[in-house]
């Protein structure tokens, strides 16, 4: 397996990502955190961080000034010079105030930011050694990528066994018909033809985000043939499920199996785990956003298949002897504390937003204990980075994207509990455009960015 040989300084290439900063004066009087921000496809990560960053440039004007610590912060810089890999906060800000206003790119791949904050000093001891300095390291990478973690506990014929289960139940079912019977006619003890692997993997590709656009579902493996990053190798996705083969499958060198096992375990042992090696486990502490509105919108499997997904990630968190990482790894990882939010939630009422972050928390209530359980402090906030909407009376004022003009409209009821059955009634969702007249040098309109910034680091000594 030549390929796999050649690529496998791919998955090392982020090796130095968490650079150790330069030694300040007084390094008692300095202290690092590293924040991971993540969630799957459509929750609104870019809009975050660039509404996080805003909110700090400008904290002398927003809610932040009214809030301890940040009564007493001096002075934020955004580093971007000399760091690998740099969000691309400049970018999502032209997207923000240009005319028409748009939401900035998704996030597509690794990206880092570096803000520096400077703090008063307190007391009469405080004063003698100076101000006190924090900064602030935030990784920022695709959510899809952490539903890959749990196939490091899966061999490639386990893989099959379970994608086979997958594609029995609708709606992927449906949505897999004709490439599930090609999957299926492949005997996985035959000769392996490369041209056909290559157009199987690409058809799997166009499946999953057919699973994602059309039908709203979040578990979508392997997750880097939706967003491969910039390094990862082509060719070491070109491998699909062969629904044939199983657990105890073997085969030649050259057949189907044992190319696409290859290719499958070089993923799993160095993309995902090197992932989680290189990042993930460098972290203390994780926002985890998550888009609840929309699957409520799609519907019952929409949210059957987020709660599953959602599970999936927060194993990822899970400390106790049981878990998965806790069984496969022989390190523990670091993050502390975990923000769970409910994001875009402008969309309703101000008083039906605590209703939408309980919804989320109740389709995750086992794995949140489990977690909890596990010694991770969890605060559950429903957050909009950016609000595009304003209340009058009962009914929501906002722009539609795509178009020019206002609608008013009144967003449809939220349970004040998710159902067991997870049937709910569609809350009627609108694809509306950022507010007019943003401004890097002004806060952003907002609900709650103060209190998940206060929270973050309400852990520090500062």
């Amino acid at each position: 397996m030549n390929d796999l040989g050649s690529a496998r300084t791919v998955g090392n290439k982020s090796a130095n990502w968490f650079k150790q900063p330069a030694k300040a004066r007084n390094p008692l009087r300095r202290s690092h955190l590293r924040v991971g921000v993540t969630g799957l496809s459509g929750a609104g990560k870019t809009t975050f961080i660039t509404s996080l960053i805003n909110q700090l440039e400008n904290h002398r004007k927003g809610l932040l000034a009214q809030r301890a610590p940040f009564d007493r912060l001096e002075s934020v810089r955004w580093r971007r010079d000399d760091v690998e890999r740099p969000f691309p906060y400049l970018d999502s800000i032209a997207a923000l105030s240009a005319e028409p206003a748009a939401w900035p790119d998704s996030t597509a791949d690794f990206s880092r930011v570096l803000l520096d904050l400077r703090f008063k000093p307190q007391g009469l001891l405080g004063k003698l050694q100076g101000a006190r300095e924090l900064s602030i390291e935030i990784l920022d990478y695709p959510g899809e990528w952490l539903l890959d973690l749990p196939l490091l506990n899966l061999s490639y014929g386990q893989w099959c066994e379970q994608m086979a289960q997958w594609l029995d139940r609708p709606p992927r079912d449906e949505l897999a018909a004709e490439l599930r019977a090609r999957l299926q006619a492949i005997d996985p003890t035959a000769l392996a033809d490369t041209e056909s692997l290559a157009q199987l993997a690409a058809d799997w590709t166009l499946f999953l985000q057919r699973c994602r656009t059309e039908a709203g579902l979040s578990r979508n493996q392997p997750a880097r043939f939706l967003q491969p990053g910039s390094d990862v190798a082509a060719q070491m996705l070109h491998f699909v499920p062969l629904l044939q083969a199983n657990q105890h499958t073997e085969a030649a060198a050259g057949t189907w199996w044992a190319l696409c096992e290859a290719r499958f375990n070089y993923y799993r042992d160095f993309i995902v785990r090197g992932f989680y090696d290189e990042h993930f486990r460098h972290l203390d502490q994780q926002v985890l956003l998550v888009d609840m509105l929309g699957p409520m919108d799609a519907g019952q499997a929409a949210l059957a298949d987020l709660k599953d997904a959602m599970e999936a990630v927060l194993e990822s968190f899970h400390y106790g002897q049981n878990g998965l990482l806790a069984r496969l790894l022989r390190f523990r990882p670091r993050i502390r504390r975990l923000a769970l939010c409910a994001t875009k939630v402008d969309k309703v009422g101000p008083r039906q937003q605590r209703a939408v972050q309980q919804c989320l928390e109740d389709l995750m209530v086992d794995r949140l204990a489990d977690v909890r359980h596990g010694g991770v402090e969890i605060k559950g906030i429903p957050l909009s980075a950016i609000r595009a909407t304003r209340q009058e009376g009962e009914s929501l004022v906002a722009g539609l994207q795509g178009k020019t003009g206002w609608i008013r409209y009144q967003p449809g009821d939220i349970p004040a509990h998710l159902p067991q059955s997870l049937e709910v009634n569609s809350p009627e969702l609108l694809p509306l455009r950022p507010p007019p007249g943003l401004h890097r040098n002004e806060p952003f309109p907002h609900y709650r960015m103060d209190d998940l910034v206060a929270w973050l680091l309400g852990g520090e000594r500062l």
